[in-house]
Protein backbone atom coordinates (compact mmCIF):
# COMPACT_ATOMS: atom_id res chain seq x y z
CA UNK A 1 0.00 0.00 0.00
CA UNK A 2 1.58 3.42 -0.90
CA UNK A 3 4.51 1.92 -2.11
CA UNK A 4 5.81 2.24 0.91
CA UNK A 5 9.61 0.70 1.17
CA UNK A 6 12.29 0.82 4.22
CA UNK A 7 15.45 1.47 2.48
CA UNK A 8 19.06 2.21 3.30
CA UNK A 9 21.36 4.64 1.59
CA UNK A 10 25.41 4.98 1.21
CA UNK A 11 26.56 8.43 1.88
CA UNK A 12 29.75 9.67 0.09
CA UNK A 13 30.90 9.56 3.69
CA UNK A 14 31.04 6.07 3.97
CA UNK A 15 28.09 6.59 6.34
CA UNK A 16 25.02 4.54 5.86
CA UNK A 17 21.59 5.97 6.68
CA UNK A 18 18.07 4.35 6.76
CA UNK A 19 15.05 6.21 5.28
CA UNK A 20 11.49 5.75 4.10
CA UNK A 21 10.31 6.11 0.92
CA UNK A 22 6.70 5.59 0.18
CA UNK A 23 3.70 7.80 -2.30
CA UNK A 24 3.09 7.91 -6.25
CA UNK A 25 3.54 11.52 -6.76
CA UNK A 26 5.72 13.01 -9.19
CA UNK A 27 6.51 16.00 -6.77
CA UNK A 28 9.47 15.07 -4.04
CA UNK A 29 8.49 15.82 -0.59
CA UNK A 30 11.59 15.44 2.18
CA UNK A 31 10.52 15.31 5.61
CA UNK A 32 13.21 15.49 8.61
CA UNK A 33 11.87 14.18 11.62
CA UNK A 34 12.76 15.45 14.85
CA UNK A 35 14.76 14.37 17.88
CA UNK A 36 13.65 10.67 18.70
CA UNK A 37 14.38 7.69 21.12
CA UNK A 38 12.11 5.49 18.43
CA UNK A 39 14.62 3.00 15.98
CA UNK A 40 13.03 4.35 12.46
CA UNK A 41 14.22 0.97 11.00
CA UNK A 42 11.04 -0.80 9.36
CA UNK A 43 8.40 2.43 10.07
CA UNK A 44 7.81 3.03 6.10
CA UNK A 45 4.27 1.21 6.19
CA UNK A 46 3.20 3.15 9.28
CA UNK A 47 4.39 6.96 8.05
CA UNK A 48 2.94 6.29 4.57
CA UNK A 49 -0.35 5.45 6.33
CA UNK A 50 0.12 8.67 8.32
CA UNK A 51 0.83 10.61 5.96
CA UNK A 52 -1.19 9.21 3.21
CA UNK A 53 -2.77 12.51 2.53
CA UNK A 54 0.47 13.26 0.71
CA UNK A 55 1.13 9.98 -1.74
CA UNK A 56 -0.70 11.30 -4.39
CA UNK A 57 0.81 14.24 -5.37
CA UNK A 58 4.23 13.13 -3.81
CA UNK A 59 6.89 10.87 -3.31
CA UNK A 60 7.82 11.07 0.21
CA UNK A 61 11.43 10.38 1.43
CA UNK A 62 11.72 10.47 5.52
CA UNK A 63 15.81 10.80 6.13
CA UNK A 64 16.72 9.01 10.03
CA UNK A 65 20.04 10.21 11.14
CA UNK A 66 22.84 8.18 10.06
CA UNK A 67 23.36 4.67 10.87
CA UNK A 68 24.91 4.26 14.64
CA UNK A 69 26.67 6.45 16.89
CA UNK A 70 27.99 9.73 15.98
CA UNK A 71 29.65 11.53 18.63
CA UNK A 72 30.56 14.93 18.05
CA UNK A 73 27.55 15.42 15.39
CA UNK A 74 25.98 18.80 15.04
CA UNK A 75 22.75 20.29 13.30
CA UNK A 76 25.35 21.34 10.27
CA UNK A 77 26.80 17.64 9.74
CA UNK A 78 23.49 16.29 10.01
CA UNK A 79 22.14 18.51 7.28
CA UNK A 80 25.40 17.84 4.83
CA UNK A 81 24.19 14.38 5.75
CA UNK A 82 20.57 14.93 4.17
CA UNK A 83 21.94 17.02 1.43
CA UNK A 84 24.62 13.97 0.55
CA UNK A 85 21.76 11.52 0.71
CA UNK A 86 19.68 13.75 -1.68
CA UNK A 87 21.55 14.08 -4.18
CA UNK A 88 23.12 10.63 -4.17
CA UNK A 89 19.24 9.63 -4.77
CA UNK A 90 18.87 12.62 -7.58
CA UNK A 91 16.65 14.44 -5.29
CA UNK A 92 16.36 18.49 -6.67
CA UNK A 93 14.18 21.25 -5.80
CA UNK A 94 12.15 19.23 -3.72
CA UNK A 95 9.69 20.36 -0.98
CA UNK A 96 11.20 19.59 2.42
CA UNK A 97 9.52 19.83 5.46
CA UNK A 98 11.53 19.63 9.48
CA UNK A 99 9.92 19.42 12.47
CA UNK A 100 11.74 20.32 15.98
CA UNK A 101 15.46 19.29 15.48
CA UNK A 102 14.36 18.30 11.78
CA UNK A 103 13.27 21.78 11.18
CA UNK A 104 16.46 23.17 12.50
CA UNK A 105 18.96 20.57 10.45
CA UNK A 106 15.69 22.01 7.24
CA UNK A 107 17.28 25.40 7.33
CA UNK A 108 21.07 24.88 7.34
CA UNK A 109 20.01 22.47 4.11
CA UNK A 110 17.91 24.97 2.55
CA UNK A 111 20.44 28.23 3.36
CA UNK A 112 23.50 25.83 1.86
CA UNK A 113 22.07 23.68 -0.13
CA UNK A 114 19.83 26.36 -2.08
CA UNK A 115 19.00 24.56 -5.17
CA UNK A 116 17.63 21.50 -3.02
CA UNK A 117 14.96 23.06 -1.81
CA UNK A 118 11.63 24.56 -3.75
CA UNK A 119 9.59 24.95 -0.98
CA UNK A 120 10.56 24.78 3.15
CA UNK A 121 7.91 24.17 5.81
CA UNK A 122 9.54 24.67 9.42
CA UNK A 123 7.49 23.54 12.14
CA UNK A 124 7.94 23.66 16.00
CA UNK A 125 11.25 24.30 15.56
CA UNK A 126 13.92 27.43 16.38
CA UNK A 127 16.74 28.88 14.83
CA UNK A 128 18.94 29.20 18.48
CA UNK A 129 18.72 27.10 21.73
CA UNK A 130 16.92 29.38 24.56
CA UNK A 131 16.59 27.94 28.79
CA UNK A 132 13.16 25.93 28.06
CA UNK A 133 15.29 23.73 25.07
CA UNK A 134 18.35 23.79 26.92
CA UNK A 135 17.07 22.15 30.31
CA UNK A 136 15.10 19.66 28.07
CA UNK A 137 18.29 18.61 26.57
CA UNK A 138 19.87 18.14 30.26
CA UNK A 139 17.25 16.29 31.60
CA UNK A 140 17.10 13.93 28.46
CA UNK A 141 21.11 13.50 28.82
CA UNK A 142 21.10 12.96 32.51
CA UNK A 143 18.59 9.97 31.96
CA UNK A 144 20.55 8.67 29.06
CA UNK A 145 23.86 8.56 30.58
CA UNK A 146 21.83 6.46 33.56
CA UNK A 147 20.62 4.19 31.07
CA UNK A 148 17.22 4.92 32.11
CA UNK A 149 15.26 4.44 28.73
CA UNK A 150 11.82 4.70 30.09
CA UNK A 151 12.88 8.12 31.86
CA UNK A 152 13.92 9.53 28.42
CA UNK A 153 10.68 8.54 26.94
CA UNK A 154 8.50 10.09 29.54
CA UNK A 155 10.19 13.18 29.71
CA UNK A 156 10.65 13.42 26.41
CA UNK A 157 6.60 12.91 26.34
CA UNK A 158 6.19 15.26 29.15
CA UNK A 159 8.10 17.81 26.61
CA UNK A 160 6.06 17.43 24.54
CA UNK A 161 2.45 16.65 24.83
CA UNK A 162 -0.11 19.24 26.65
CA UNK A 163 -1.55 17.72 30.05
CA UNK A 164 -4.44 16.52 28.46
CA UNK A 165 -2.63 14.38 25.81
CA UNK A 166 -0.06 13.00 28.64
CA UNK A 167 -3.01 11.48 30.54
CA UNK A 168 -3.40 9.62 27.73
CA UNK A 169 0.14 8.26 27.12
CA UNK A 170 0.82 7.84 30.39
CA UNK A 171 -1.34 4.44 30.86
CA UNK A 172 0.50 3.81 27.50
CA UNK A 173 3.78 3.95 28.62
CA UNK A 174 4.17 0.50 29.30
CA UNK A 175 2.98 -1.29 25.91
CA UNK A 176 5.11 1.39 24.35
CA UNK A 177 8.12 0.02 26.30
CA UNK A 178 7.00 -3.33 25.73
CA UNK A 179 6.46 -3.49 21.67
CA UNK A 180 8.17 -0.25 20.59
CA UNK A 181 12.08 -0.50 19.01
CA UNK A 182 14.64 2.04 20.69
CA UNK A 183 17.31 2.95 19.15
CA UNK A 184 20.83 2.81 21.55
CA UNK A 185 20.64 5.33 24.15
CA UNK A 186 24.11 6.33 22.88
CA UNK A 187 22.95 7.02 19.63
CA UNK A 188 20.05 9.29 20.80
CA UNK A 189 21.99 11.06 23.21
CA UNK A 190 24.93 11.94 20.47
CA UNK A 191 21.45 13.71 18.47
CA UNK A 192 20.80 15.32 21.89
CA UNK A 193 24.03 16.94 22.03
CA UNK A 194 23.92 18.30 18.48
CA UNK A 195 20.80 20.47 20.24
CA UNK A 196 23.49 22.54 21.78
CA UNK A 197 25.60 23.35 18.25
CA UNK A 198 22.13 25.26 17.07
CA UNK A 199 23.26 28.51 15.63
CA UNK A 200 21.39 29.12 12.75
CA UNK A 201 19.55 32.80 12.96
CA UNK A 202 22.31 34.68 11.48
CA UNK A 203 22.02 32.13 8.00
CA UNK A 204 18.22 32.65 7.77
CA UNK A 205 18.80 35.35 5.29
CA UNK A 206 20.59 32.39 2.91
CA UNK A 207 17.16 31.09 2.37
CA UNK A 208 16.06 32.36 -0.63
CA UNK A 209 12.69 29.65 -1.25
CA UNK A 210 9.08 30.06 -0.11
CA UNK A 211 9.06 29.31 3.86
CA UNK A 212 6.26 28.63 6.19
CA UNK A 213 6.64 28.42 10.03
CA UNK A 214 4.93 26.65 11.74
CA UNK A 215 4.67 27.10 15.72
CA UNK A 216 2.81 25.47 18.96
CA UNK A 217 0.96 27.87 21.59
CA UNK A 218 2.47 25.54 24.42
CA UNK A 219 5.62 24.34 23.01
CA UNK A 220 7.65 23.64 26.12
CA UNK A 221 11.12 22.93 23.91
CA UNK A 222 11.18 25.24 20.83
CA UNK A 223 8.42 28.09 22.48
CA UNK A 224 6.35 30.11 19.88
CA UNK A 225 8.42 32.80 19.93
CA UNK A 226 11.03 30.51 18.46
CA UNK A 227 9.29 30.15 15.70
CA UNK A 228 7.94 33.86 15.56
CA UNK A 229 11.21 34.60 15.53
CA UNK A 230 12.13 32.71 12.51
CA UNK A 231 9.20 33.91 10.25
CA UNK A 232 9.95 37.78 11.16
CA UNK A 233 13.83 37.17 9.88
CA UNK A 234 13.03 35.84 7.04
CA UNK A 235 9.41 37.90 6.75
CA UNK A 236 7.43 34.62 5.98
CA UNK A 237 3.95 33.70 6.94
CA UNK A 238 3.75 32.04 10.41
CA UNK A 239 0.74 30.28 11.97
CA UNK A 240 0.96 29.58 16.10
CA UNK A 241 -1.60 26.64 16.81
CA UNK A 242 -3.70 27.72 19.75
CA UNK A 243 -3.74 25.31 22.76
CA UNK A 244 -1.13 22.53 20.69
CA UNK A 245 2.00 21.67 22.25
CA UNK A 246 5.45 20.75 20.62
CA UNK A 247 3.84 17.65 19.08
CA UNK A 248 1.31 20.03 17.42
CA UNK A 249 2.71 18.23 13.85
CA UNK A 250 1.30 15.06 14.58
CA UNK A 251 -2.49 17.02 14.21
CA UNK A 252 -4.35 16.63 10.80
CA UNK A 253 -4.67 20.62 11.03
CA UNK A 254 -1.25 20.95 11.07
CA UNK A 255 -0.46 18.77 8.07
CA UNK A 256 -3.46 20.02 6.43
CA UNK A 257 -1.50 23.35 6.24
CA UNK A 258 1.53 21.80 5.14
CA UNK A 259 -0.42 20.28 2.09
CA UNK A 260 -1.95 23.39 1.43
CA UNK A 261 1.23 25.13 1.38
CA UNK A 262 2.93 22.19 -1.12
CA UNK A 263 0.63 22.09 -3.57
CA UNK A 264 -1.18 25.40 -3.59
CA UNK A 265 1.44 27.20 -5.16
Amino acid sequence: MFNAENKTIMLPSGAEMYYAEFGKGIKELVMIPGLNIVDMRGTANNLAYFYRKFTKDFTVYVFDRRKGRDPGCTIRTMAEDVADAMKTLNINNAYVIGVSQGGMIAQYLAAYHPGLVKRLVLGVTAAKTNPLMLSAVEEWLAMAENGDLQGVLTKTYDKMYTEKQMKLYQRLLPLMMKFTKFMEIERFADHARAIYTLDSFDILDKIKCPVLVLGAELDKITTAEGSGEIAEKLGCKVHIFPNEGHAAYLSKSFNRMVYDFFTKE
